[in-house]
């Protein structure tokens, strides 16, 4: 029988929520179902006084695939000579909102990372405020491998984290990033063998939560305002990038190449 999707369940241990992201059909993929119920779950947690930390992962073995691309390659299908720039503009409008709920929340924000990350999911790991991450996971930047314009934030982040030159290297190429080179830039915090990184990271959180909550909220919005001063503006900028990148016939292409390479994997 199959599993009907949850999309997004929350788990409480004391003060600290686990937001699991539970699509395992799509990778835990951003679309118009997940989505919206992803937004509002931790936009809500912003007003929740018992929750102190928040984690953030994903069902079924890995943590976002990032936007449902194989839905975006239906819909070209299914409308010849039309781009897919308003199916990311619909996805985009939750994306932002998933990075603003991480950035403004007022508690820190840790990401159990396992399996694969890309896209939208590399967006809300960057966003948040500690990564843990298994060491065999899959960080995959690649946006400009099927024709897209790197969103949500990515480039805002990752140029602050990394410098300008090898985020270049990182998107330009979409080569996946080791976890073992993502600690040593400073996108992960820490790392956990397979299968071990919600522990990891609710260990991780009990000890936050132990700290003195206002103090926590005044220092990460502090640290806020030092590295996203320009956020939002950036975060436009890009999602106008992806919708034009979307409508390109080169996303059609590259897109329905992505599909195909990834069904003959799976057989």
């Amino acid at each position: 029988m199959d599993r009907t999707p949850e999309y997004v369940r929350l788990e409480r241990q004391g003060s600290v929520v686990t937001v699991t992201m539970d699509n395992p059909a799509t990778m835990n993929g951003m679309d118009d179902e997940m989505g919206p119920r992803l937004a509002r779950t931790l936009e809500g947690l912003a007003h929740d006084d018992q929750a102190r930390v928040v984690i953030l992962t994903g069902a079924g073995g890995n943590f976002s695939g990032g936007g449902n691309l194989k839905r975006a390659a239906a819909f070209l299908q299914e409308h010849p000579g039309q781009g897919a720039g308003q199916i990311f503009a619909n996805y985009l409008q939750y994306v932002i909102r998933v990075v603003l709920a991480i950035t403004e929340l007022p508690k820190p924000v840790i990401s159990a990372v396992e399996g694969a990350a890309s896209g939208a999911g590399l967006a809300w790991m960057a966003a948040g405020d500690l990564v843990v991450a298994a060491d065999n996971a899959r960080l995959v930047p690649g946006f400009l491998k099927v024709g897209l314009v790197p969103g949500a934030g990515t480039t805002y982040h990752f140029s602050h984290l990394f410098g300008p030159a090898l985020t270049a290297e990182i998107f330009y190429l979409g080569d996946t990033l080791s976890p073992q080179r993502a600690l040593e830039l400073g996108l992960i915090t820490r790392l956990a063998p397979p299968g071990s990184a919600l522990e990891t990271a609710r260990e991780l959180a009990q000890k936050l939560a132990q700290g003195p909550a206002q103090a926590l909220a005044a220092t990460k919005r502090r640290l806020g305002r030092a590295v996203r001063g320009r956020l939002a503006p950036h975060l436009e900028d890009e999602r106008q990038g992806v919708i034009t990148a979307a409508d390109d016939p080169e996303f059609a292409r590259r897109v329905e190449r992505f599909i195909n390479k990834s069904a003959s994997k799976e057989k």
